[in-house]
């Protein structure tokens, strides 16, 4: 018995080690806050991310097919109407990741999005990881969530995109303000 749980137990530090990262790149000339929010976490406050840094936590899966949110604003307090998210899902050996402007959006506006002013991408070193890029003023309404149901809603697919399956030892990297200089 012990034999057995020893082995389960090995193989779930296993699969957990096996998992990536989460990589926040303030790209910006000012400073952001995050607060990574799944279903059994809300932090009541966010971590600072300095201007022209990096934030990197591992990926985490709260519970099966739940998914992660990196809010974003520009004050230390979430404000409605004012925050950008990334967020992504592990389910079946695939994570998903998308950019949501669902809570700052008005229209065709992503003006209220952090970041957006200067652009918001997401990607990965990996090259089966495909990306999603705002550049700034744009309505990329195929690489952002603008509405919850876009299918509904606006008649397109979900901007969500996924990397091959098990690939989740990789990094994906959410850039704040995308259309400046990278780290």
């Amino acid at each position: 018995m012990l034999s057995k749980i020893l082995l389960l137990t090995a193989t779930a530090l296993t699969s957990v080690s096996a998992l990536g990262n989460a990589v926040v790149s303030n790209q910006c000339p000012y400073d952001i806050y995050l607060w990574s929010v799944d279903q059994q976490t809300n932090p009541l406050s966010g971590t600072l991310i300095p201007a022209r840094t990096l934030y990197t936590e591992p990926f985490r899966t709260p519970c099966p097919g739940c998914g992660i949110s990196l809010k974003i604003s520009t004050t230390s307090s979430l404000v409605g109407g004012h925050m950008t998210q990334f967020e992504y899902a592990i389910d079946t050996g695939l994570i998903y990741y998308d950019i949501s402007f669902v809570d700052c959006a008005v229209g065709q506006s992503a003006d209220n999005c952090p970041g957006h002013e200067k652009g918001l991408r997401i990607d990965s070193a990996e090259p089966s990881c495909l990306p999603l890029n705002c550049p700034s003023g744009t309505y990329c309404v195929n690489d952002a969530y603008y509405v919850d149901d876009p299918n509904v809603k606006l008649g397109i697919p979900a901007p969500v995109k996924t990397c091959a399956r098990d690939m989740l030892g990789m990094d994906l990297v959410f850039r704040v303000c995308g259309d400046e200089a990278p780290l």
